[in-house]
């Protein structure tokens, strides 16, 4: 079984730029047991900008699906908490409405995995199959960044759907001692 860590094409530069965000949304509410912190449902301008593509993931500052996106996740697991999100570009009158999904964390990284100094970036990743639960998404759990991980099934049935500008790093997986690339 194949792994990919979810994000955006960094192809896309005109993605929504959120502004304001900070104290709104804690980082550290991003999980299932403090999500009744954050607010249902949020408004939050961005960047003006007359070019700005709304992608189907937006990762930055924190991870945002589409409501197809949305679709996909809730047939592989229906039990995901989400927050909606209303990106609203006040200068050029066009809002897109997104979801913040606050996934299951798990641990499941293998030691064999490659990080930057800071463990900010995994430059290597290797997935201990057996430690996923079976999942088809989750976070990854002991990092500052958000990263959500989809299995290939998952995967596949979004890259059917009309999105765009999805970004996909795959990570290879350990499974019984052996690793599969």
């Amino acid at each position: 079984m194949k792994f990919y860590i979810l994000g955006m094409d960094i192809s896309y530069t005109n993605y929504p730029r959120i502004k304001k965000w900070f104290g709104r949304i804690d980082y550290r509410d991003l999980n299932i047991y403090d999500a009744y912190k954050i607010s249902n449902r949020q408004l939050f301008m961005i960047h003006e900008n007359e070019n700005t593509v709304f992608t189907s993931i937006v990762d930055n500052p924190f991870p945002l699906v589409s409501a197809e996106v949305k679709k996909v996740f809730d047939m592989y697991e229906p039990h995901i908490i989400y927050k909606e999100i209303v990106l609203l570009d006040q200068q050029y009158e066009r809002t897109e409405v997104y979801y913040l999904p606050i996934l299951e964390e798990i641990e499941c990284l293998n030691e064999r995995s490659e990080y930057n100094l800071d463990k900010s970036i995994i430059k290597k990743g290797i997935i201990d199959y057996e430690k996923t639960e079976e999942k088809a998404i989750f976070r990854l759990k002991g990092f500052d960044h958000y990263y959500m991980v989809g299995r290939l099934d998952l995967v596949e049935s979004i890259l059917k759907r009309n999105v765009k500008g999805i970004g996909l790093k795959e990570l290879e997986v350990c499974e019984g001692g052996r690793i599969w690339t």
